[in-house]
């Protein structure tokens, strides 16, 4: 019972993890103001655009075996990279934004 309740509550947290990013931009970066005007509308396109390439259920079987696998195993075998926030990273830089994180 208390593994179903813990892993449910986790499942949740990771699911949400993904729709909360907000990536930190520089707008005064590469070409300022020319871009800082679209910001808002490029992020929502952007993680429109990783939301549909991406599933979330395999996203969350990454971070489970990020955290809960590989310390078992002492950190030996490789970390699984997460696709969402690098997709959203990617395309932001792509349509001329700075972004710092």
């Amino acid at each position: 019972m208390f593994f179903r309740l813990s892993a449910t509550i986790i499942l949740m947290t990771l699911l949400s993890n993904c729709t909360t990013y907000k990536p930190i931009a520089d707008h005064r970066g590469s070409k300022g103001k020319e871009v800082a005007y679209r910001y808002n509308d490029d992020l929502q396109t952007c993680k429109a655009i990783a939301k549909e390439n991406t599933n979330p259920l395999f996203e969350v079987v990454k971070a489970g075996y990020n955290w809960f696998v590989r310390p078992q195993l002492l950190w030996l075998p490789d970390k699984m990279e997460y696709d969402y926030k690098p997709m959203v990273k990617t395309c932001m830089s792509n349509r001329g934004h700075s972004i710092i994180k």
